[in-house]
């Protein structure tokens, strides 16, 4: 080997290593973007944390709170002299209850925030960490390449460099490059393990944030069990509630002094649905001849084509004379096109899933996490109350969602009197503002008593579609939802189906 073939092999060599150094710069300015990035996920699930731990230790509060006014009924429930003291805790825990719901319900949206931030970092950690794992194996390669320009420009000592250099000055340099490598050497090396190490954190953290996302799940199911059952203790409490009796017996006198006015506009209200039943069904019956009378005209139109097609055949082959003709045979194509409906609702959906409602048929809740029913279906005070009453608090103003898809038939948005009144304002029929959907197949759903109607007559609506929210219009004494279904125009038990 020449001298000058292995100084050019040390060059060559000493450029590897350049090169390596620039590469490990580039991936500490990676490093520093990831880290980052971590610092600003953490910081949002920090703060997750806190609120669900605030919300914990309320929770934990009312707990004991409950406990306490639980024993004070039960000592107090069957002591004639202490009625008033069993009425006073009665109510004092329908409270806490309520506050119990309204905060399980804060901290079941901030544990779903929570679960959700945790599967966005693990998926991010996931990525990361793959990068992290070719990054240090294209390191590994790198220095595999490295000990390989080593072998070729060979491994002088410091004694074969003072002896093979020229002059001082040639030594000076040479010495300079042999420390140059090294130091580049040792450098390739601690990012590796630097790398290694963060690789096998990155791995650990990864692995805490799966474990602690299963541990939220299990205190999400958790929490939405409590609040189902807070639900039923809080209608257990409504029923023993003296309030409520009294109540109720106001309502009744009430019904009873307005009972002319009321059963006269439910017969006008009833006379308009018959006749809206009446005009659907005509309007189904066009829409069907009109839709076969379209169908026999294009059927018609295609057999005139076909036999304008045929004619023309006839004719080319009465002017081909003597000998074979070709005849050829068109395809006609005749083209159909149908009109569908799509929604255009332009409304936020809502759903009941989030407050651990199970769908039973096609309908669903008409006003998410709020599901205590007031008032039922069937006889009460002389007329027939044909819906559910859903009143909860805090009611006011939730959103009121279309139980199943369909098209809104009637909307009565006319009524200026939304608040709580002992009799009835002749609005609406006594139902105030309020809008009624056809799901087909005969089945009608009606939602009263709204501030407001926000869908129009002739929009079709998904299900979950907001169509306005909780008021008090019409003939009601308190803010709530009056919901109905109907079965070709007779009302059924909403209970069965939601």
């Amino acid at each position: 080997m020449t001298i000058g073939t292995f100084k050019m092999k040390r060059v060559l060599a000493f450029a590897a290593a350049l090169m390596m150094a620039a590469a490990v710069a580039a991936n500490s300015s990676v490093n520093v973007l990831d880290t980052r990035t971590a610092l600003a996920e953490s910081a949002a699930i920090k703060e997750n944390k806190k609120k669900i731990s605030t919300a914990q230790g309320k929770l934990d509060e009312l707990e004991k709170k409950q406990a306490e006014l639980d024993e004070q009924i039960e000592a107090t429930k069957d002591d004639i002299s202490k009625e008033q003291e069993n009425q006073d805790a009665i109510n004092a825990q329908i409270e806490t209850v309520q506050d119990t719901i309204l905060t399980l319900e804060d901290s079941i949206e901030e544990l779903n925030n929570e679960i959700a931030s945790l599967e966005d970092q693990i998926g991010i950690s996931e990525i990361k960490i793959k990068n992290k794992k070719i990054e240090i194996d294209d390191g590994i390669a790198d220095f595999k390449k490295r000990l390989r320009a080593m072998y070729v420009a060979g491994n002088s000592s410091y004694t074969d460099i003072l002896i093979g250099a020229d002059d001082f000055y040639d030594m000076l340099m040479k010495l300079e490059l042999v420390k140059r490598v090294a130091d580049h050497d040792n450098t390739m090396i601690d990012n590796l393990n630097e790398l290694k190490n963060q690789y096998e954190a990155d791995e650990a953290q990864l692995e805490a944030d799966k474990a602690e996302l299963e541990e939220n799940k299990e205190a999400l199911n958790e929490q939405v069990e409590y609040h189902t059952a807070q639900k039923q203790k809080l209608d257990e409490l409504y029923a023993q509630s003296e309030a409520v009796m009294e109540q109720l017996e106001a309502d009744k006198e009430t019904y009873e002094s307005n009972k002319a006015q009321i059963d006269q506009e439910q017969a006008e209200f009833e006379a308009q649905i018959q006749k809206l039943l009446e005009e659907q069904e005509a309007i189904k019956k066009k829409e069907e001849e009109e839709r076969k009378k379209a169908e026999e005209e294009a059927r018609r139109k295609a057999e005139e084509e076909r036999q304008r097609q045929l004619a023309a055949q006839q004719a080319q082959q009465q002017q081909s004379s003597g000998g074979s003709g070709t005849t050829s045979s068109g395809n006609s194509t005749s083209t159909n096109s149908s009109t569908g409906t799509t929604s255009n609702s332009g409304q936020t959906t809502t759903d009941n899933s989030a407050y651990g409602y199970t769908q039973k048929t096609q309908f669903t809740w008409p006003v998410p996490g709020y599901y205590h029913i007031s008032y039922g279906i069937g006889w009460r005070w002389g007329s027939y109350h044909k819906g559910i009453d859903i009143w909860s608090p805090g009611i006011r103003g939730a959103k009121i969602c279309a139980a199943a898809a369909g098209t809104v038939i009637l909307v009565s948005n006319t009524c200026p009197h939304d608040y709580g009144k002992n009799y009835s304002c002749g609005c609406g029929g006594g139902y105030g503002n309020y809008c009624i959907i056809d799901h087909g197949g005969g089945y009608w759903t009606l939602y009263g008593h709204s501030q407001r109607i926000s869908v129009s007559q002739g929009q079709h609506v998904n299900q979950g579609d907001v169509l306005g929210i909780v008021g008090s219009t019409g003939h009601s004494t308190g803010d709530h939802l009056h919901f109905e279904v109907r079965l070709n125009g007779v009302a059924q038990n909403p209970v069965n189906y939601v």
